[in-house]
């Protein structure tokens, strides 16, 4: 067994064998059965003799509380675990939305910022909305010139989500995709779609009533 592995300790902040310098401690053997307060000397000792390591598991104890085990697989599930806790915590989702009339200056500066989210590993929502009777092709239109400024990107649905009065999607902000062709593929999922509504839009407005 390996008494003197300065480096992990550094990493986890954990005191095995000699780095254990009380004079007791609250001994768990490797089966995990409670032994109580020992000597750190016989529990070291202890530890030698079943080829194991003496581990401090609970150093705000007093005395601290230390465990019979193979040092090498504690470090192993401990830095399992710190990944998965790492992977867990997603990053909270960014939304930028757009008008059917916005200026090109406010467009562009949007657009800059969600791009330095998604770099920054933000899932980013791009919306543009349309008031009234503001047309459909319209509103479908700034949407894919928006949509080419993100090419590079992969999206988490499968196609844009296209409503009467708004299209979005949502951007991966786990980095970037080879698949340039992405956007392309995306703004004709939502096309035949997008050419019905705007058909119902002129069918309306023959008709004298609005939609909301």
């Amino acid at each position: 067994m390996d008494f003197n592995n300065q480096r992990v300790k550094k990493d986890l902040g954990t005191r095995v064998n000699e780095q254990i310098r009380v004079p007791k401690v609250l001994l768990i053997d490797s089966s995990g059965k409670n032994i109580g307060e020992t000597d750190t000397y016989t529990a070291l000792q202890m530890a030698r003799d079943a080829e194991l390591d003496l581990v401090e598991v609970g150093a705000n104890s007093n005395p601290p509380v230390c465990r019979i085990m193979d040092y090498s697989k504690y470090i192993y599930e401990q830095k399992k675990k710190q990944r998965k806790n790492k992977a867990g915590k997603a990053k909270e989702l960014k939304e930028f939305r757009f008008s059917v009339v916005i200026d090109k200056y406010d467009m562009d500066t949007r657009i800059r910022r969600a791009s330095e989210f998604l770099e920054k590993g933000h899932p980013v929502k791009i919306t543009v909305t349309r008031k009234g009777r503001q047309p459909y092709q319209q509103m479908k239109e700034v949407f894919s010139q928006i949509l080419t400024n993100f090419s590079e990107y992969s999206s988490i649905e499968a196609e844009p989500k296209s409503e009467s009065n708004s299209i979005s999607i949502t951007l991966k902000g786990d980095g970037k995709t080879k698949n340039k062709q992405n956007s392309n593929k995306e703004n004709k999922a939502f096309q035949s779609k997008g050419e019905q509504e705007s058909k119902d839009d002129v069918q309306t407005e023959s008709s004298g009533t609005s939609k909301d």
